[in-house]
């Protein structure tokens, strides 16, 4: 493992919550990379190329994330992991107010701003948002 992964070890905390789309997305852009067929790409991290097609689990998005850091752009990984996220957590507020009531449904919209990016920890910090 590259130190550049170790560096992001607080991200791929996340990785349980992210997608399998982003998962095999990321398996596909490695092995264009890298030049290498999508069997040798899931080889070189023990898994068999069936694996991407199945439902994933942390460990297993785990060990693509590690090598989608070391192969990949790290940027490009990053956006990828924040516009899968978003979109999780987009599908997630629209799921819990589609079976709330109506008192329910009124408070989340009511407070909605609240769990926007103003709440992230430290977001003045960022010049964009001062």
């Amino acid at each position: 493992m590259l130190d550049n992964v170790r560096n992001y070890e607080n991200v791929l905390v996340y990785a349980q919550y992210l997608s399998g789309g982003l998962m095999k997305e990321l398996v596909h852009r490695i092995a264009e990379k890298e030049g290498k067929s999508l069997r040798e790409v899931m080889k070189e991290m023990d898994m068999s190329t069936g694996t991407i097609y199945k439902p994933l689990g942390e460990e297993t998005k785990r060990k693509i994330l590690e090598k989608a850091f070391e192969v990949l752009d790290t940027e490009e990984v990053l956006l990828e992991i924040f516009y899968d996220i978003r979109a999780i957590y987009g599908r997630v507020i629209r799921d819990i107010l589609e079976v709330a009531n109506d008192e329910t449904r009124e408070e989340i919209l009511k407070n909605y701003k609240d769990i926007g990016i103003e709440k992230i920890h430290n977001i003045k910090q960022y010049p964009e948002y001062r």
